[in-house]
C-alpha cells in the first residue's frame, strides 16, 4: 500500500493547524473593554474568551481558575481599573476566586466563533 499520499496530507493538515496558532499574536499593551463585551468560559478552567466591540482575546490562566465556571460575576482588573485587559498583571475575579491570567493572545473573529462553539 502507498502510504505516501497519506503521509502528505497529514503533514498539511499538521502545518495548517500550527499556522493558525501561530497567527495568534500575543497582546502587547492595555485594552480598556467597553460595554459591548462578551465572555465565553471555554477550556475549562484554565482559559477564557473576551470579546469587546469587535476585537477578540483568548485569555490563559497561571493556575487553574475552578470558579470561573459556576460564577455568576466575572471582572477583569489590571492595574487597579475594572475592565483593563493587560497581558501582564491582570486579574480576573469572581465571586470565590482571584484568577491570575498567565497571557492574552489577540484572535479572530472566526476562531472565537468556533472556539465558543466547541463550548456547548
Amino acid at each position: 500500500m502507498n502510504t505516501k499520499p497519506f503521509l502528505l496530507a497529514a503533514l498539511f493538515f499538521g502545518g495548517s493547524l500550527g499556522a493558525s496558532a501561530a497567527e495568534n499574536a500575543p497582546l502587547t499593551g492595555c485594552v480598556d473593554l467597553g460595554a459591548d463585551q462578551e465572555i465565553v468560559r471555554a477550556g475549562g478552567s484554565r482559559s477564557m474568551l473576551v470579546r469587546d466591540a469587535d476585537q477578540h482575546y483568548l485569555v490563559t490562566f497561571r493556575d487553574d481558575c475552578g470558579s470561573l465556571a459556576m460564577t455568576s460575576s466575572v471582572r477583569i482588573v489590571s492595574e487597579g481599573s475594572e475592565g483593563r485587559l493587560c497581558p501582564t498583571g491582570s486579574v480576573v475575579k469572581t465571586k470565590r476566586d482571584n484568577c491570575v491570567v498567565r497571557g492574552v493572545e489577540t484572535i479572530d473573529a472566526e476562531q472565537f466563533t468556533n472556539r465558543k462553539r466547541r463550548t456547548r
